[in-house]
């Protein structure tokens, strides 16, 4: 009750003073359309650190967003303000996206083959190209036994030699001697540099999705000078290379991160990043109650890691605060939110192994309520599928455990909860990262869950700690260190055959090992023949079933309690112009935003 009134005056305070200064914002976003300058500095405040900062492993929107700054991919996301162009892959490293009409990919759909742009530099000492041989060292360095890449079965199913590859590799010690010993004396059959501007990739059968694969920044060119570290210690964050438009020229752990003009790069050869600033300076260990203090108050211009708090959020949005982004645009959500429920815990006499416990789960929650904590129906919606729509395998009329008006049912999942032995009520560790609307959420399936007879303790961990540390890590699954977590996850791409970005990573039981996002340790072999199914499918039509038949297994095991479907919702500074939402980062796109204030002398130009 006392929260409640509290929040309710923050709201009416919030709105007052907002009314009191919209003529103000209106003002300062007049030359919204006016044509872009460069120059200045983009300032990002956030609480976490980014999980990885090497690009083969880095998995969360933070890096992801981050490796937008200063790495290529051969191809990639347009920011675009048109939905659908953004979805579009467009050529980024690569002179052209490969398709069976301009050669690029085999008539038996097998063999993918890339022509490097001239104008790539590494912005090393001495100056050199970037090659074929760079890409080739990232797909070498996939299974490094110190942090492999994020979303290992992408590749390791796709392409030719590469599992084996990695086999052997992950048996390698974790030295830096080994590691490049290794990577120098063996090769991967279906990946190979037929010279410096052409990369080869062969696959082990034809995967329409595998373009999306590749854009993916996992595949981003390495450089040789990386093998001289231990990949991502803190050695390697401070010697990072770059080729794209920034480089970073200090890096402060949990501190601070700042990128500037990385001399080398060439803009003509990238369509796809206009770069409009100078600088990107990122501090780090923000209070999240703060990021969006400092953005309203000019002194910051985005949050790096943290959506908006949601009574701010409410009462912009009800002024139409031009400021406010909900993004991506139009009927679109961004990522989902569940509860990930760890079936391998000891707790409690293993009692998350039981169906009618998982079973209660799913039916305590009020996802109305969560639907409020998160700002409401304009950037949320009760999720009752293991996915969320958009993605591959999502049916319209196919929800599961649904409850009227998403209130929950208490009474039937306190019944569940009584038939599986557990009467007196179930103590449960609820893992929580501590970073915008996840805490407010997490409170509120606290409040659902009390009421149905589970006893749930918060336990709650920086970003960083919670997705780079805790949740990858089976052996913290294993131990109990928690017994249910409130996830979050974006599908890697949006558009077209994705379901192998969800799905696939989320629920495939044979994909249990370190840095797996299957968290809560499924396994039901039904599930993983129809992901087999999926991703061994003749047509998008014979895909898209299969998806459809995990989904509805996945659902019937309660191996996750869905939550949310979710858009970004975002308040920039007055200053910031060009909002383009970031496919990869679910943000705006940080080489194409510009500021009202830069110090250009004369307007850059807009055709880009």
């Amino acid at each position: 009750m006392t929260r409640l009134c509290v929040a309710t005056m923050l709201l009416w305070a919030t709105l007052a003073t907002c009314a009191g200064c919209s003529r103000q914002h209106a003002a300062a976003v007049a030359d919204a359309n006016a044509p872009p300058v460069r120059g200045g500095t983009l300032r990002l405040v956030g609480s976490s650190d980014v999980d990885h900062l090497t690009t083969t492993s880095g998995y969360l929107t933070g890096s992801l967003w981050l490796f937008r700054g200063f790495t290529r991919q051969l191809v990639s996301n347009p920011p675009s303000d048109d939905f659908n162009r953004s979805i579009t892959l467009a050529a980024d490293a690569a002179i052209a996206v490969p398709s069976v009409a301009n050669g690029g990919i085999s008539a038996d759909g097998r063999t993918y083959t890339f022509h490097l742009k001239p104008e790539l530099r590494w912005n090393s000492t001495p100056v050199r190209p970037v090659v074929a041989g760079d890409f080739v060292r990232a797909f070498k360095l996939f299974c490094n036994p110190v942090n492999p890449v994020g979303a290992p079965p992408y590749y390791t199913t796709t392409i030719d030699g590469l599992d084996a590859y990695c086999s052997a590799m992950l048996k390698v010690p974790g030295t830096v001697v080994d590691i490049r010993h290794f990577v120098e004396t063996h090769e991967i059959p279906g990946v190979r540099a037929v010279d410096e501007r052409t990369l080869q990739i062969r696959l082990r059968a034809p995967a329409a999705d595998f373009i999306y694969l590749i854009a993916m920044p996992f595949a981003s060119a390495v450089p040789v000078e990386y093998l001289d570290y231990l990949p991502d210690s803190p050695e390697f964050r401070q010697h990072t290379l770059s080729n794209g438009p920034y480089a970073i020229t200090r890096y402060l752990q949990n501190r601070e991160i700042l990128l500037e003009r990385n001399p080398v790069w060439d803009a003509g050869s990238d369509p796809i990043r206009p770069a409009w600033v100078d600088r990107i300076h990122i501090r780090l260990g923000i209070d999240p109650a703060l990021i969006q203090l400092q953005i309203e108050a000019g002194t910051a211009d985005l949050g790096f890691d943290s959506t908006m708090l949601t009574v701010d959020q409410a009462s912009l949005q009800a002024i139409g605060d031009p400021r406010v982004n909900a993004l991506p645009p139009g009927e679109h959500y961004s990522g989902m939110r569940y509860l990930a429920v760890n079936q391998v815990s000891p707790n409690n006499g293993g009692a998350l192994a039981k169906l009618k416990v998982r079973q209660a789960l799913a039916l305590a929650v009020d996802k109305s309520a969560l639907v409020q904590v998160s700002g409401g129906p304009a950037v949320a919606s009760a999720l009752n599928q293991a996915v969320m729509n958009g993605v591959s395998g999502w049916r319209s009329g196919a929800d599961q455990y649904a409850t009227p008006g998403d209130r929950g049912d208490s009474v039937a999942a306190r019944r569940l909860l009584e038939q599986a032995g557990y009467a007196e009520g179930l103590p449960l560790r609820f893992a929580y990262p501590v970073t915008g609307t996840f805490i407010n959420q997490a409170q509120a399936v606290q409040a659902s869950l009390a009421r149905a007879g589970f006893q749930v303790t918060l336990y709650p961990f920086s970003s960083s700690d919670f997705f780079g540390r805790l949740l990858p890590n089976p052996q913290n699954a294993k131990r109990g260190e928690w017994d249910i977590a409130l996830g979050g996850w974006l599908p890697d791409w949006v558009g077209g055959n994705n379901g192998r970005s969800v799905i696939g990573p989320l629920f495939d039981g044979r994909q249990l090992g370190n840095l797996s996002q299957n968290y809560g340790k499924y396994d039901n072999p039904v599930t993983n023949a129809a992901i087999d199914r999926a991703l061994t499918a003749a047509t998008p039509e014979q895909a898209e079933a299969a998806w459809a038949d995990a989904s509805r297994q996945v659902m019937a095991d309660v191996a996750i309690v869905p939550l949310l479907q979710v858009k970004s919702a975002l308040m920039r500074s007055s200053r910031l112009r060009h909002c383009l939402w970031s496919v990869m980062g679910t943000q705006c796109d940080m080489t194409s935003v510009w500021l009202a204030d830069a110090d250009g002398k004369s307007p850059a130009g807009v055709d880009r």
